[in-house]
């Protein structure tokens, strides 16, 4: 029988056990970004440049049948009940907490629905709904993911991210968009990102080959919280907190008319080695954002409109030192001003769902990269870039 602490040091040892415990008898689970978690063979202190080691100790043996099986369970029934391939793994408090988030998703996502029905879309409400929804729909689609991942991913994940990021990055690409809708085919894409300590200030811009269109894109932002520049603290993981502001023009010269949007969203990165072990090397993204829309057709007047343009995302990390290096994700945006527009399905619901991508960078030298970008939606868009850092390696 346990006797009642008889000293201050003793209480504390107590509590140390009752919060250490649980987490010892699961399965071999560990805590993000505690020592412990340091991937098998990595370094104990992270080399310059590098973020932290993070990874948990080695997991007890695994066999191949019963991962395969746990692959096969993310599946089915995994596409219904999240979570599923790592309960199977052995990995409970992780696939409990997927579980959780695909109710929390299902739950939002239908919420908003439901409300859109009762207030018939009414423009008083539908913003916090839109809003809603979409986010609801980000967790249910992440929590999925982030259980196959975590069940088919290597031991430490796919790669680490950087600890910070650097001064200056430039691009130049050639994209090509298939719109039945218009003319324009290929176009140019320049492009830079400058960092100063908190603030980003970036630059892009789309200028058709072979029609009169051109899109030009200013941004700003302030980053919270999250890897910076290299004169800065290091980060511990990618996760990142920032408000960003854009301006956007968009001329469609040989049609007759412009858009110009200016835009303000909140978005953010959350590491997913902060769920479970199994899941280092993936994160997940959110952004809720509000536009404003002016429209010039001919000599006639602007006409204004508002958009709503939350974004979600499931990605990884590629590579945990040296090169090549980099991180690919899966995206889901929900504007419709862009050469992907919003999605063509068939029913009442046309129009109304966003665009899903899949991107991905990867730097082959400390200076030089590549960026792949495919969009899908209305009109389908791929875009190839190279990348170059002028300092290097951050």
């Amino acid at each position: 029988m346990l006797r009642p602490p008889r000293t201050t040091g003793h209480l504390l040892a107590l509590l140390l056990l009752l919060v250490t415990a649980p987490a010892q008898a699961d399965a071999g689970e560990g805590t993000p970004g505690s020592p412990a978690m340091a991937a098998p063979g990595s370094p104990a202190v992270a080399a310059p440049g590098e973020a932290p080691a993070t990874a948990a100790p080695a997991r007890k043996d695994v066999s191949t049948g019963r991962r395969a099986l746990a692959a096969a369970g993310a599946v089915f029934p995994g596409v219904l009940a999240h979570g599923t391939g790592h309960l199977i793994l052995g990995e409970s408090r992780t696939g409990w907490t997927l579980l959780a988030l695909e109710g929390a998703g299902a739950g939002l996502a239908v919420g908003g629905l439901a409300g859109a029905a009762v207030s018939g879309a009414s423009r008083r409400v539908i913003a916090p709904i839109v809003l809603a929804s979409v986010t609801g729909v980000g967790l249910f689609g992440i929590s999925l993911l982030a259980d196959l991942y975590g069940v088919l991913a290597p031991e430490g994940g796919t790669g680490s991210p950087p600890s910070s990021l650097p001064w200056v990055e430039t691009q130049l690409g050639l994209a090509y968009v298939h719109d039945p809708t218009f003319a324009y085919r290929t176009f140019l894409v320049p492009g830079m990102d400058l960092r100063l300590s908190s603030l980003r200030l970036s630059g892009s811009g789309w200028f058709g080959l072979n029609d009169d269109n051109a899109r030009l894109r200013a941004e700003a932002a302030h980053r919270f919280i999250g890897p910076g520049t290299p004169d800065g603290p290091r980060a511990a993981d990618g996760s990142f907190l920032e408000l960003e502001g854009a301006l956007t023009h968009h001329r469609y010269t040989s049609d007759d008319f412009s858009i110009t949007t200016g835009e303000v969203t909140l978005q953010g990165r959350l590491d997913l080695a902060h769920i479970g072990r199994t899941l280092r090397g993936s994160f997940a993204e959110m952004g809720w954002g509000i536009a404003i829309e002016g429209y010039r057709n001919g000599g006639r007047p602007f006409e204004g409109n508002e958009l709503l343009i939350p974004h979600f995302a499931f990605g990884m990390y590629l590579g945990h030192t040296g090169y090549p290096r980099g991180e690919a994700k899966v995206v889901y945006g929900h504007r419709h001003d862009g050469y992907a527009g919003g999605a063509k399905i068939p029913g009442l619901g046309s129009g109304v769902p966003g665009h899903l991508g899949l991107q991905g960078r990867l730097y082959a030298s400390p200076r030089w990269g590549l960026l792949a970008d495919v969009q899908a939606g209305s009109a389908y868009v791929g875009r190839l870039s190279l990348l170059f850092r002028p300092g290097g390696s951050p």
